[in-house]
């Protein structure tokens, strides 16, 4: 038995699929028998977590008492491939209490493991255990990009109002970013009930203080004319997290509205475009740091200041702060203060907001466009 499938026996009592409510039941009147301090059972949405593996299981399975002191969920965590041979899904549960002595605040989960030819069942046992009047989120945890899933995600998103993912990591980053974008369109847009929902990627939320930064240094109130004349845009980013780059990229191509003419890819080195913006011919290159955490480090945008060729330069410096710093001309810097949130931060924040974001989809847009350039 692997380490992480012992952290799940021993976190999660094994009970049969057809009795995981009653005996969620039951372990809530146990609780409630136990000390004088009032039990409060808390449900804001059913929230499927689909995990492709005993190993990333284990490392999700630690995050949800964070995600759920933010957002209390029913959760249901899918396993796949970690069943035993003689069922096609085991199940089990927990119910875990929060909060203060005098207070507790409770949220059931339930783990679901399918072994390697059952997994495609997994979708129609999350049915069964859904809270039918709440909201249901699904996280995607598997570093497959949800565009290229196929059919099992559509199944186990069927019924869901948002989708929630994370593009760090993923591989082929020109086929997946160019997949993202269309099905983005088919997921916000349920035909088939005739409502809307939404699908976000953590990466997007990672890069908030990036675009507010860059939006007011080339402000035209605080840098005139450094729009006008950019020349070369370069964003560099540590391992696994060229797709945060590519979000940030399409965000100002979209923005400005820049046109691909060519596009030239070194592998796990450099992405290069020329584009044509409205003053021009421009370069935007993507490179990869040797080291350092996955996230985007430094964003260098060379434009004319003050009637000179220059520069904006924006980095993280000290880990708690971004910095934009102008070149070539005598300006202080500007700064923001900078977080950098956990995995069950960013989780928990989204899980409550469920409107589509007009701005990430039009960014997807233009970035798949710029994909499209490398692939062809």
């Amino acid at each position: 038995m692997t380490p992480s499938a012992s952290f799940l026996d021993s976190e999660f009592a094994a009970v049969p699929l057809s009795q995981v409510e009653r005996e969620l039941s039951q372990s809530m009147k146990a609780a409630s028998a136990t000390g004088d301090a009032p039990v409060i059972q808390a449900r804001m949405s059913n929230l499927v977590i689909y995990c492709a593996g005993n190993e990333q299981a284990e490392k999700i399975a630690a995050q949800i008492p964070a995600i759920v002191a933010a957002h209390p969920a029913r959760v249901l965590l899918l396993v796949a491939g970690a069943g035993s041979d003689g069922a096609a899904i085991t199940t089990g549960i927990r119910v875990q209490g929060q909060g203060s002595e005098s207070t507790r605040v409770y949220c059931e989960e339930v783990v679901l493991r399918a072994a390697e030819g059952s997994v495609d069942r997994l979708p129609f046992a999350v049915r069964s255990l859904l809270i039918g009047d709440l909201p249901t989120n699904v996280w995607w945890t598997a570093v497959e990009p949800p565009a290229l899933a196929g059919p099992f995600l559509y199944d186990l998103s069927e019924q869901a109002q948002q989708l929630i993912y994370d593009s760090t990591g993923w591989l082929e980053p020109p086929r997946a970013v160019a997949a993202t974008a269309p099905w983005l369109e088919r997921f916000d847009r349920d035909v088939t009930q005739g409502h809307w929902r939404a699908a976000s990627d953590l990466n997007w939320r990672r890069l908030k203080y990036w675009r507010r930064l860059l939006s007011q240094a080339v402000d035209p109130a605080s840098a005139p004319g450094a729009i006008d004349s950019i020349t070369e845009v370069l964003v560099e980013h540590g391992p696994h997290a060229v797709v945060q780059a590519w979000g940030l990229v399409g965000w100002l191509a979209s923005c400005l509205g820049w046109r691909v003419q060519t596009a030239r890819l070194q592998p796990n080195v450099e992405i290069s475009w020329e584009v044509n913006a409205q003053h021009g011919r421009l370069r935007v290159r993507i490179r990869r740091l040797a080291e350092g955490p996955p996230e985007v480090r430094q964003v260098r945008i060379a434009c004319t200041l003050d009637g000179k060729p220059g520069a904006l330069q924006c980095s993280i410096q000290n880990e708690g702060l971004l910095a934009i710093v102008p070149e070539g001309v005598p300006a202080a810097a500007r700064t923001v203060a900078f977080q950098r949130p956990s995995v069950a931060e960013l989780v928990s924040r989204q899980l409550s907001d469920r409107e589509p974001d007009p701005i990430f989809r039009q960014s997807m847009e233009v970035a798949q466009v710029f994909a499209q350039s490398l692939l062809r």
